[in-house]
């Protein structure tokens, strides 16, 4: 293999592939990256960790066609150091990597023994720009490695709409937007559609999703096991109480009274009267409270005051609805169409 690419190229692509390059405790090989050379200008790059696989192309000038698996880190530390053009040989079981004033010399491993990425029996649709759905959903995944299927995202679509949700259990993020897509009930775990910040089509069949990109990366997950919970079951019907107030407002006060909450414990109180909604915390000596104009009414609620401001900072428009039956049931935001946030209320005692 021998070749000359763009500094900019190669360091993009690497950087891209970060998500899925191994540790290689158990298996070394894949704490490396695949590199294929191709006759027809182009570098192939791949990194796999068996759960997710990544496969990204760069043009290049192709003296040889040839492959190698190269050490990931050492070879992305350098070029992300390197501004010229870069240029690369393989002889028997070493890399040279050559630009402007420099040189360096990396081992490699033959990429025949390289796994290869799983192949997903299921065609893709059109390109969809779910990327602002999804940075909304995403905030809400659980972290908790114990509640498996939580720690992704629900994509169902039913050949005119498609729902993104996400819920930790204590809070649910939903998205709904038109889309003509096949149909698909699949859970994809989080840290594979942070990626998605571009138009994508999506694959998927029993075992595996296929998510190429809009630049042509395309991504393998692996999908989780699982039926996700009927988290639409949460979002009454019908509301007792609903408060309309300006969204930007209501999340500076918010903010600005999570200042003493963090102290203790977060929580934040709502008191809505005729036209205002109250904030306040109090944690030992130190208080806070923000009043702002609002119409409507709530009952009186006590919540975790990040996971409100994440919903709010989530939301599009100026206006934001708050809806809730009681001060134990859960509380609804609705921003502009297609955009619910909900979060269980915090008890605490009076």
């Amino acid at each position: 293999m021998k070749l000359t690419c763009s500094h900019a190229d190669l360091n993009a692509a690497l950087r891209t592939l970060s998500r899925a390059v191994g540790t290689g405790k158990t298996h070394p090989i894949l704490a490396g990256v695949c590199m294929v050379a191709t006759d027809d200008g182009e570098l192939h790059l791949t990194a796999y960790d068996l759960e997710l696989g990544i496969h990204a192309t760069i043009p290049a000038a192709v003296t040889t066609a040839g492959s190698a698996v190269v050490p990931y880190r050492l070879l992305s530390d350098i070029t992300s150091r390197l501004s010229d053009a870069v240029s690369l040989a393989v002889d028997g079981t070493r890399l040279t990597l050559a630009a402007a004033g420099g040189s360096y010399s990396l081992s490699i491993a033959s990429a025949d023994d390289f796994p290869a990425l799983p192949v997903v029996k299921a065609d893709a649709g059109d390109l969809v720009d779910i990327s602002d759905p999804l940075s909304a959903v995403l905030l809400a995944c659980s972290a908790d490695a114990a509640k498996q299927i939580l720690t992704g995202v629900h994509l169902a679509a039913d050949g005119a709409q498609l729902r993104l949700e996400a819920t930790d259990g204590h809070r649910l993020a939903t998205r709904t937007m038109p889309c003509d897509a096949a149909a698909l009930d699949v859970v994809i775990p989080a840290r594979t559609l942070q990626m998605v910040r571009q138009p994508a089509a999506i694959a998927c069949d029993n075992a595996h999703a296929a998510i190429t990109l809009a630049d042509g990366t395309r991504i393998i997950s692996r999908i989780l096991d699982g039926a996700y919970p009927n988290a639409q079951a949460l979002i009454p019907a019908t509301f007792k109480a609903t408060l309309t107030a300006d969204r930007i407002t209501l999340l500076h006060a918010l903010e600005r009274v999570a200042v003493i909450a963090d102290q203790h414990n977060s929580v934040v109180k709502l008191k809505a009267s005729a036209s205002a909604l109250k904030l306040s915390a109090e944690v030992e000596a130190n208080s806070g409270i923000e009043s702002i104009a609002a119409d409507g009414k709530l009952p009186t609620l006590a919540v975790n005051a990040h996971y409100l401001i994440d919903g709010l900072r989530s939301m599009g428009g100026d206006t934001i609805t708050i809806q809730s039956n009681s001060s134990t049931a859960p509380v609804v935001l609705q921003g502009e169409p297609g955009q619910t946030y909900l979060l269980m209320p915090v008890q605490i005692r009076s």
